[in-house]
């Protein structure tokens, strides 16, 4: 369904890659369509034996996708900052390791100055478990930001995103 929205939209643009912040199953979930679509998975490097393993899964009980029409995964391991722009915008993707997720990736528009992160802070939480060590890897990487967009959350102002990040409380002990 994500697929054919995507190419509902935007309809005179192909789709060739999709972009996993992480392995974990709400985020990972619909690789095996994208692989039988024969878009390339862009992730984090450490994810890469995982998806190997996941696309060669027969699913002989009830057929996938993936298992209807096999297609080899195509992926792209991101190890280190990669930007993606097909000429009119652009999205760098980061490597973030952390207590979520050792092999997350995190994307930034720099013109549009918005960061999408996946798990790692959640608006209005009172717990912010993840943004220790969050917060530090933004701030090396002196990203222009405005707008942070939790992929399970609303669109917050980057001063709001601090804010909590820093003022909540940060474990559950």
């Amino acid at each position: 369904a994500v697929i054919a929205k995507a190419r509902e939209l935007r309809p005179d643009k192909p789709l060739t890659q999709v972009v996993n912040s992480h392995h974990h199953f709400d985020h990972s979930g619909g690789l095996r369509a994208a692989i039988a679509e024969g878009l390339t998975v862009v992730t984090h490097q450490g994810n890469v034996a995982l998806y190997e393993e996941i696309a060669k899964r027969p699913h002989t009980i009830v057929p996938d996708a993936l298992a209807k029409s096999p297609k080899p995964l195509m992926v792209d391991a991101v190890s280190d900052e990669k930007v993606i722009t097909d000429g009119t915008m652009t999205v760098n993707l980061y490597p973030v390791t952390g207590p979520h997720s050792e092999t997350m990736l995190i994307a930034y528009f720099p013109r549009e100055r918005l960061l999408v992160e996946a798990d790692v802070y959640n608006p209005g939480s009172a717990v912010q478990a993840f943004t220790p060590t969050f917060v530090p890897e933004l701030k090396k990487r002196n990203l222009r930001i405005d707008r942070v967009v939790p992929l399970h959350g609303k669109v917050v102002s980057y001063a709001q995103f601090v804010k909590e990040a820093t003022t909540t409380v940060t474990t559950t002990n």
